[in-house]
């Protein structure tokens, strides 16, 4: 879809990456200008996928997962970034956001079981050492999962490359994690947990960045129960909660992991959390009508 005006061409285009539909739409001086900057901003995203996915082989994630108890691998800057955040993200938290959950993912069946064994319990982001030159090296046996921020880190880049590339203004959705920049207004509506062919208006994002976490179409039944693919790093237990919560903060990547964190969070700290990071949320839940923001006193 192409729209002109007088000073300003905008295009919108849409691929399957990072396991959605990714949709990215740009404002720029002249069509050719808006084209350079959506392939740009395409590139920077599977960029990420290539980097950061755990079912790839060859991914800096899986040849983490292989070979960082004890030894040094060198990853992308890119991927080093991504696992600064991820750390200090943890510490933030208290550790209810925590990359290191994936062995709790794998037994559930949400993510592929690995030729190794699985770590044993207790290991945390905080058991991840950053090295000199991208250098990384896992403390103790661990497995990491980026897919809590990868979305997130992806939907940045590729607003970045808009940016770079001469766009003035423009949005990239991926999947529902969503980062808007420039002088318009993007409305948001979240589907509703227990009808996900509901949608739910939420707010409206101005040069901001949102996420959802919520189980839609990937609920399993484990021991009995629905489960959720929400990890809580305290026990390693998927959530049973029919609930959906979604993040609007600075960065689609903060915005990501705040979601996970701010699930398990009680009132109290789920406010510190989204406090602490000029972030605001919301909670739909599936016994309950509307959306109700975890606190109307976060600065948006």
């Amino acid at each position: 879809m192409t729209s002109c005006s007088r000073i300003s061409v905008e295009i919108r285009r849409a691929r399957p990456l990072l396991g959605t539909i990714v949709e990215i739409r740009a404002t720029a001086p002249t069509a050719t200008r808006a084209e350079r900057a959506v392939q740009a901003a395409f590139a920077a995203a599977e960029r990420v996928h290539a980097l950061m996915s755990f079912h790839d082989a060859s991914s800096d994630v899986s040849r983490l997962n292989r070979a960082a108890a004890g030894h040094i691998v060198r990853v992308h800057a890119w991927t080093h970034s991504a696992l600064r955040h991820a750390r200090q993200l943890h510490t933030d938290t208290n550790g209810l956001f925590d990359i290191t959950v994936a062995p709790a993912l794998v037994r559930a069946g949400w993510l592929p079981r690995l030729a190794a064994p699985l770590p044993g319990p207790g290991g945390s982001a905080a058991d991840i050492a950053l090295l000199a030159d991208r250098g990384v090296r896992f403390r103790r046996s661990l497995l990491v999962d980026l897919g809590g921020i990868a979305k997130g880190f992806a939907v940045d880049r590729a607003v970045a490359a808009l940016r770079r590339h001469g766009a003035t203004a423009g949005a990239v959705n991926a999947g529902g994690d969503l980062r808007v920049f420039g002088s318009a207004d993007e409305p948001v509506l979240v589907r509703r947990p227990d009808a996900p062919g509901c949608f739910q208006p939420l707010t409206v994002l101005h040069d901001s960045a949102l996420a959802t976490s919520a189980p839609y179409f990937a609920v399993r039944r484990i021991g009995g129960h629905l489960c959720a693919p929400v990890i809580d790093p305290r026990n390693g237990q998927p959530s049973r909660q029919s609930i959906s919560v979604t993040v609007r903060a600075r960065t689609c990547l903060l915005a990501d992991a705040l979601c996970k964190a701010v699930w398990f969070a009680g009132a109290d700290e789920a406010v510190r959390i989204l406090r602490r990071h000029r972030a605001r949320g919301w909670v739909l839940d599936a016994r309950q009508p509307g959306a109700h923001p975890i606190s109307s006193r976060h600065a948006a």
